[in-house]
């Protein structure tokens, strides 16, 4: 199933890259979190594998333009028939009846009607004066008092968090009626009226689902807030556990019916190194000029570059050339960066790869290549890593990088946490899958005698074929191409054992 984290108009791209990287931590492998645009939204068939739909926070109007009408119609009849919604600072706005944001404040004020109102109510705000928009001058901590309905699931009886411009819920106690529940409330007091029980987040019953409302920024983690207390030259002790912080939102996630993997230990959750190789050193000296000229030495050490590609920065350094001076992924905001061990001679070590024998691959596919009459050169230079996001994603996403790779080369995974299927829906990919991509450089000229996508379906042809010879007998197993690209297993229910 699917995690969704709307990153349509309006969004911080902070507070997606928070929410994203705080439900990836407690919600992998059961999960796959992945981005979805407000496009996406309106138009794919998202709900049938959407276990939660997130909605972090922004800029509430902008929501509003982009999902007012097909969207918001979307999300309600997701959520009323049995689907959950959790909504941080502007997610929680756009969520409730109504909100009074700043009213009276000409720079600041916005009003009105909203039209999910999954909580009937008003949201006002901000809690805490001070905002100023596409400014972190009104950031501050604050503390929530956290009801005993999730503290009897794992979460602490209080928390310190990061706040920025958020509501409150107005008598939200008296809403009960309506099937709304205080889940934590702001222990200071607030700026601002708020009717009677300073609520900061609420539960709402909607028909068969939930929505979960929250005016703070408990997903922002306490690395990052740390940063904003030593940049704010405030004397205010911002004092952030993040293993409590963990322990709150593992328990809001159980509360909306996901199974957290309960990993709250402040220790960030990284993806694995990956290790570039090839059939001959050529290949790799080749890749390697290419990419020092596109990237960065930095410290100006000679084995190491930086390539800042579109959606991740890629960190390489040169097995070959001897120990790098600087240590991979120093300097890198929130460990965003992917380390790259490049091979210009030789392979990784069996050590370094466990899941995946290189040097025993390379073996297999010179044979193949010294047994064939057909100049094929697919398969090498390999790019492998135990986990990735998604083997396709990292170079279609990132075409500065893409650009400098030739055809043949390809990306082997053991897991994904966030596969690509058609349209928007991704999962994490299970163990035991041979996941892999290939760069095909296809002529242009043949765009329209044969297309692009031809090769897809010759690929998964090849696949169906290869399984068929691997060894006596496989000949007779019973598997498929069901057009155009899955592999299926011939059975009742058409078992899928492949897409492309």
């Amino acid at each position: 199933m699917n995690v969704l984290v709307y990153s349509g108009p309006g969004t911080s791209a902070e507070a997606i890259r928070q929410s994203t990287d705080t439900l990836r931590r407690l919600l992998t492998p059961y999960y796959a979190v992945s981005p979805i645009t407000a496009e996406a939204l309106i138009k794919e068939p998202w709900p049938a594998t959407c276990a939660l739909l997130c909605v972090p926070g922004g800029a509430d109007l902008g929501y509003c333009k982009s999902l007012n009408g097909a969207g918001t119609r979307a999300l309600k009849q997701y959520v009323r028939r049995g689907g959950k919604y959790l909504g941080f600072c502007a997610g929680a706005y756009f969520a409730s009846a109504e909100i009074e944001f700043e009213k009276g404040d000409p720079s600041l004020e916005v009003t009105g009607a909203r039209e999910l109102g999954f909580f009937p109510g008003l949201c006002r705000g901000a809690a805490f004066k001070g905002f100023e928009y596409n400014s972190e001058a009104g950031a501050r901590p604050c503390i929530l008092d956290i009801a005993g309905k999730l503290s009897d699931i794992g979460a602490p009886g209080d928390l310190q968090c990061y706040y920025n411009g958020g509501g409150v819920f107005i008598d939200a106690d008296g809403l009960a009626s309506r099937g709304v529940e205080v889940l934590a409330r702001y222990r200071e007091a607030l700026d601002i009226c708020d009717g009677s029980g300073n609520a900061a987040a609420v539960g709402c019953h909607v028909g068969a689902g939930y929505a979960l409302l929250i005016g703070a920024h408990p997903e922002f983690s306490s690395e990052v807030c740390a940063r904003r207390e030593a940049n704010s030259g405030s004397p205010r002790d911002w004092g952030f556990d993040e293993t409590r912080r963990l322990e709150f939102m593992s328990a809001l996630l159980k509360h909306l019916g996901l199974r957290s993997n309960d990993n709250t230990r402040p220790t960030s959750r990284s993806l694995s190194d990956l290790h570039l190789s090839g059939l001959g050193p050529t290949e790799i000296k080749d890749i390697w000029q290419k990419l020092k000229h596109l990237g960065s030495s930095g410290t100006g050490d000679a084995t190491s570059v930086t390539v800042e590609a579109e959606t991740a920065t890629f960190l390489l350094e040169n097995q070959s050339l001897g120990p790098s001076t600087s240590r991979l992924g120093d300097g890198m905001a929130g460990g965003s960066a992917i380390n790259v061990k490049v091979y210009e001679d030789g392979t990784p070590a069996d050590e370094d790869t466990p899941y995946f024998n290189v040097l025993t691959y390379f073996q297999h596919l010179r044979s193949h290549r010294a047994g064939s009459t057909k100049a094929l050169k697919y398969g090498s230079p390999l790019l492998y890593g135990e986990l990735m996001t998604s083997t396709n994603s990292i170079l279609d996403k990132n075409f500065k990088l893409l650009q400098e790779l030739p055809s043949g080369f390809t990306v082997v995974a053991i897991q994904q946490t966030a596969a690509r299927g058609r349209g928007s829906n991704s999962w994490i990919s299970p163990l035991g899958a041979l996941v892999f991509s290939m760069v095909v450089r296809h002529s242009i000229k043949h765009a329209v005698n044969a297309p692009a996508v031809f090769i897809q379906y010759l690929a998964a042809l090849s696949i169906v074929e290869a399984i068929k010879s691997y060894d006596v007998g496989y000949s007779k197993m019973p598997v498929y191409l069901k057009w155009p690209n899955d592999i299926c297993k011939l059975s009742p229910s058409l078992d899928q054992l492949d897409g492309l």
